[in-house]
């Protein structure tokens, strides 16, 4: 004979409080899921910033070589443009999106056709330079064309870069001058 005074869970009792231990279990994976993911997206976006940043310093640092010659590749403002673009058909810059990779090539320029090395995973870069109008020193792309050699340059650099399946991108833009020259 049982004694009332001998109480106890009953095997419902035990399966309800296991299941809400469950949903409190998968709750938290679920949060330290998205944070993991979350640190990582910011982790990429980091990498692509750097990319981009180390790209326009390079573009910069071609812009200010005044003309000098590394590894007999000739830098200067003229040589500050897409390879083949209509305003400075001698630029150095490489078109449309390419792979980024882990060195610069022999030329030391981040952003043009010989760079070596293994490609960055998931990290695309696309350098658009594109020459604009001067009103007080028209040149020949202006509106009324003028004479007067392109001064100002517009660059916009894009790296693109995946967090799980999204992409997503990066984008530093600029514009360059070339005042201080004689022309």
């Amino acid at each position: 004979m049982k004694n009332k005074s001998e109480q106890g869970f009953t095997y419902i009792d035990v399966m309800i409080a296991i299941v809400i231990l469950l949903v409190g279990i998968l709750a938290l994976l679920s949060a330290i899921t998205g944070a993991i993911f979350q640190a990582k997206g910011q982790e990429e976006q980091l990498d692509a910033k750097q990319i981009a940043t180390s790209t326009m310093e390079s573009i910069m640092a071609v812009k200010e070589a005044k003309q000098s010659d590394i590894n007999s590749v000739t830098l200067g403002w003229t040589r500050v443009g897409n390879v083949g673009s209509a305003g400075t058909p001698q630029g150095i810059f490489v078109t449309g999106f390419r792979a980024v990779t882990t060195d610069s090539g022999p030329d030391e320029i981040v952003g043009t056709g010989d760079e070596t090395g293994t490609p960055v995973a998931g990290f695309q870069r696309r350098i658009e330079i594109t020459d604009q109008c001067d009103l007080e020193r028209p040149s020949p792309n202006c509106a009324t064309p003028g004479s007067f050699s392109v001064k100002i340059r517009l660059v916009v650099v894009t790296v693109t870069y995946f967090v799980g399946s999204v992409q997503r991108q990066e984008q530093l833009t600029t514009v360059l001058t070339d005042y201080y020259a004689t022309s």
